[in-house]
């Protein structure tokens, strides 16, 4: 048993079990779980002993993504900050978050997701760097980020776009709706579905002892075979999008969100900036005889 701020890590023969554990909060990630589990992670496959892992949610639900706290802790900011130190040290913190997703992809063995209730936000981020993926029934999927005025920014928008069409990507990201497991599994995100969460982390577990049955080399080679073909893409997509969200986030427009969720309103926001295009002169089209 390994016990850390958010989430605890059970053992039980060539199995890791990683269990988020704030259901009182909806399993929603703190601080310390994005310092803490890569290095979780990490810990787990040097022992070289794990052959599959799986995370799952405590409680009702999976996880409700990033949690607000932090959120608003970080909007809070100082109005000392220097703004220029400020998008600097915010571009590093998006990068340290990545770590959490790329640990979980240069893991030697194969991480399977038990979803139940809510996914969402942040705990999308996370379920799609997994390897495989198990669903409730009544479990769902939101690319929160865009309710919150925000560019989703820890992958989602890299990694699902492998995983489903990516029209529907377009979708979900643009309007933030709600993807029921039903959805999921059809489009091929969900790799089975289950009746309830005891069922789904049920055959979790007889698909980690299918996988730990199997040659621990050959699973590994498979995984990074499978993993490289995406994987550039993927590093420079994350890397586009921290520059974006560094030079781009400004927390008004989350602001507003917040206050209009916590009101239960509709957010409303400033239009973008006129801009002034400059005129392209015109090529003379010169006609050979």
């Amino acid at each position: 048993l390994m016990s850390e701020p958010g989430f605890a890590v059970y053992r039980e023969g060539p199995i890791a079990e990683i269990v988020l554990c704030r259901p009182q909060a909806a399993n929603s990630l703190t601080e310390d779980f994005w310092i803490r589990f890569p290095e979780a992670i990490r810990e787990l496959d040097q022992a070289g002993s794990v052959r599959a892992a799986i995370i799952r949610g405590e409680g009702a639900n999976f996880s409700s993504g990033i949690d607000v706290e932090l959120l608003e802790r970080f909007l809070g900011g100082d109005d000392d900050v220097e703004p220029g130190r400020f998008r600097a040290s915010l571009r590093l913190m998006l990068l340290r978050m990545h770590e959490v997703m790329s640990a979980m992809e240069q893991a030697r063995f194969p991480i399977i997701a038990a979803i139940h209730g809510t996914c969402i936000g942040g705990a999308l981020d996370l379920v799609c760097a997994c390897d495989l993926r198990l669903a409730a029934t009544g479990a769902y999927f939101s690319i929160q980020e865009i309710q919150m005025g925000m560019v989703a920014d820890l992958g989602v928008l890299q990694r699902l776009s492998a995983l489903i069409p990516p029209g529907i990507v377009r979708e979900l990201a643009m309007t933030g709706r709600r993807m029921p497991a039903e959805e999921a599994h059809r489009f091929g995100f969900a790799n089975a579905m289950a009746s309830d969460a005891d069922g789904t982390v049920a055959a979790a577990r007889a698909l980690a002892d299918d996988i730990a049955s199997k040659s621990p080399l050959a699973i590994w080679g498979t995984k990074e075979i499978l993993n490289d073909f995406d994987r550039r893409r993927i590093e420079d997509g994350l890397r586009y999008t921290a520059a974006w969200n560094t030079g781009m986030f400004m927390p008004e427009d989350v602001q507003r969100s917040v206050a209009a969720a916590r009101k239960r309103a509709k957010a409303s926001y400033r239009d973008l900036l006129d801009v002034d295009y400059p005129a392209v002169p015109r090529q003379r089209t010169t006609v050979k005889e």
